[in-house]
């Protein structure tokens, strides 16, 4: 076996192994465990179920591959229920307060009956109400190979599980960015799946009007492999010509760093060179987004939180407990009116979409996250970026621009919500059309 494949090889090239012969799913696993052994200093796993993992392994030795993402490691955010692992949502106590899940959630269940091994579970944000991938209980998750580099987050951990070869595929959630901003800050592609795509049982939830689902990966050309894989029952068809895609503009970008918007500006010419219309549209009324959404979100995760708070209030991280305490004063009617509100932005977005096939913006506004420095005013940057797609419950494909070799720039590709499968053919195109250009 070579080493480090899980670093080095597609996915499609792993399975392809693993089909025919040349790799046993107990290599592979091994090379996972040893990869998420050595790199424990970025706090990726908060559980490394290695006899888990290699009971697995070894069950699926008997029977012939069954499915395109048979034996492939992938770990699980930990506010997903994997059956006899405690959830801890990354807080101090929560796992505390329940028995230990004897079943999986309903999200991982359909991975593992795919034939996938589960190394374990990652870190994120306490209660994934977070952005930066700090945690004050577990530890901050830092980039493997760059420790002054934050992951960002929520799903912090699970970025970091995929950077180190832990993982080919990293299970995880995005409400308001927690797949997008760890993606884009380490390099790697994620997909946020619509508002409703895929079954949220067995998972702690964040703020309802907002949850999604989704992984993370390495590689473009992985993105509809993956997807058809897992969601067989959707029909995914190629491109059948190259996608009319618009690059939002306007005082909406105002966070963003101007390396970020050099970058987009290459990105954007090189999806012309390969063959793509590209358009602009001023992104109005997108500066309104992190006011309807932080509300939401909050009054939301208050409600949800509300069994918990009396007897636990001292064990929340405090910046998290303000959060919170914020939303219990968004009364029940203004919640539903900043429901209509979201409504109408909602279809407001879907109206661009009447000309274009995809939206394209930055998914991070800075490069760097560092790591032990005063995030406190981060949170409303990458928000501001991040907001207009969860208020939409779009499907988001995040693109990584590796033009200097660094992690720290990526793109939101946004199609409309149930489109998922248009980010898929997008996936699939560019990694075709676009091979000159810094993506992986």
């Amino acid at each position: 076996m070579s080493t480090r494949l899980l670093l080095n090889a597609s996915i499609q090239e792993i399975a392809r192994r693993l089909r025919e012969g040349e790799l046993t799913v107990e290599e592979l696993t091994s090379e996972a465990l040893a990869a998420a052994r050595s790199a424990t200093g970025s706090r990726a796993f908060v559980w490394l179920d290695e006899s888990g993992a290699r009971g697995r392994a070894e069950s699926l030795r008997s029977g012939a591959p069954e499915g395109p993402l048979w034996g492939l490691p992938v770990s699980v955010k930990d506010l997903f229920d994997v059956a006899g692992l405690p959830t801890t949502c990354g807080s101090p106590f929560y796992a505390g307060t329940r028995p230990v899940p004897e079943s999986d959630a309903g999200y991982v269940a359909r991975w593992r009956a795919e034939g996938t091994v589960i190394l374990g579970k990652t870190a994120l944000n306490e209660f994934a109400y977070g952005i930066t991938g700090e945690n004050r209980c577990f530890g901050d998750c830092t980039q493997p190979g760059h420790p002054g580099r934050l992951t960002g987050g929520s799903s912090s951990g699970a970025a970091a599980s995929v950077l180190m070869g832990a993982a080919a595929i990293a299970l995880g959630t995005d409400t308001g960015g927690s797949l997008r901003v760890p993606a884009a800050l380490c390099g790697l592609v994620s997909y946020r799946a619509s508002l409703g795509f895929a079954d949220w049982s067995g998972s702690f939830p964040l703020a309802h009007a907002f949850d999604t689902l989704g992984w993370l990966q390495r590689s473009l050309g992985d993105v509809a492999f993956v997807a058809r894989a897992l969601h067989p029952e959707v029909s995914a068809p190629p491109l059948s010509r190259p996608p009319k895609v618009a690059v939002m503009t306007g005082e909406w970008l105002a966070p963003a760093e101007p390396e970020v918007l050099e970058a987009l500006g290459r990105f954007s010419e090189g999806l012309r060179t390969a063959g793509a219309e590209v358009v602009e549209i001023e992104a109005k009324g997108w500066d309104r987004a992190v006011d309807l959404f932080v509300p939401i979100q909050a009054h939301e995760a208050h409600a949800i939180h509300s069994r918990y708070l009396p007897s636990h209030s001292g064990a929340y991280d405090p910046g998290i407990l303000a959060r919170l305490q914020m939303g219990r004063g968004v009364s029940a009617a203004r919640h539903a009116d900043l429901l209509g509100e979201k409504a109408e932005f909602a279809r407001r977005l879907e109206t661009l979409f009447g000309d274009v096939d995809l939206l394209l913006a930055p998914a991070s506004a800075m490069r760097v996250l560092k790591a032990g420095v005063d995030h406190s005013a981060t949170r409303p940057r990458l928000l501001r970026l991040t907001a207009p797609a969860s208020l939409g419950g779009l499907p988001v494909l995040t693109v990584p621009w590796l033009e200097d070799g660094l992690p720290g720039l990526g793109f939101q590709v946004m199609a409309p919500n149930g489109q998922d499968s248009r980010l898929w053919a997008f996936a699939e195109w560019l990694s075709g059309a676009a091979k000159p250009l810094p993506v992986p």
